[in-house]
């Protein structure tokens, strides 16, 4: 049968899998979240994931989820700094390795933006419900370099949380 470059055969079928699907099975695929917060009004939640200039590894932002109960901006920043940030965990999404991510993820809870400097990449209000970014890794992020995830509470007190996902080559 023609096109067996496109469509596989029987004996060796096309078979195709998301990064995170591969870095699961690979046990390079991490996960770590600020887990549920309060935020005053006005105020900012915000992620970063630090790839240190030691790291032999690109990361590659897989997902990002953030959210509240309520009126807020998510912002994705390319090279900001986070101030004031309390270390976080990365879980590796293969219970069978190691957790053993060489980046730094870290986390502020401010009344004023923690972030400075940096480039926005993109800002997306959220009315309800948390925004889901699929990244799927076109976020990559070498070393020396920060991916940081902000929400800036639009309304009154706020529950917040972000989780970031990503996968290390």
């Amino acid at each position: 049968m023609p096109g067996f470059d496109a469509f596989g055969n029987i004996n060796h079928p096309l078979v195709t899998a998301d990064i995170a699907e591969n870095g699961s099975r690979n046990g390079v695929l991490y996960y770590s979240t600020t887990s549920t917060r309060t935020v005053a009004a006005n105020g900012f939640l915000s992620f970063q994931l630090s790839n240190p200039t030691t790291a032999n590894r690109v990361a590659l932002v897989v997902r990002a989820f953030s959210g509240g109960q309520a009126n807020a901006t998510q912002f994705f920043l390319r090279n900001g700094t986070l101030n004031g940030g309390v270390t976080l965990s990365g879980f590796n999404g293969n219970f069978g390795f190691p957790d053993m991510s060489q980046m730094i993820p870290s986390f502020s809870i401010s009344a004023v933006n923690p972030v400075t400097g940096g480039v926005t990449i993109t800002s997306v209000l959220q009315v309800g419900g948390p925004p889901v970014n699929e990244t799927a890794g076109r976020i990559i992020v070498p070393p020396g370099n920060r991916f940081i995830v902000s929400l800036q509470n639009n309304a009154g007190a706020n529950t917040f949380s972000i989780s970031v996902s990503w996968v290390e080559q």
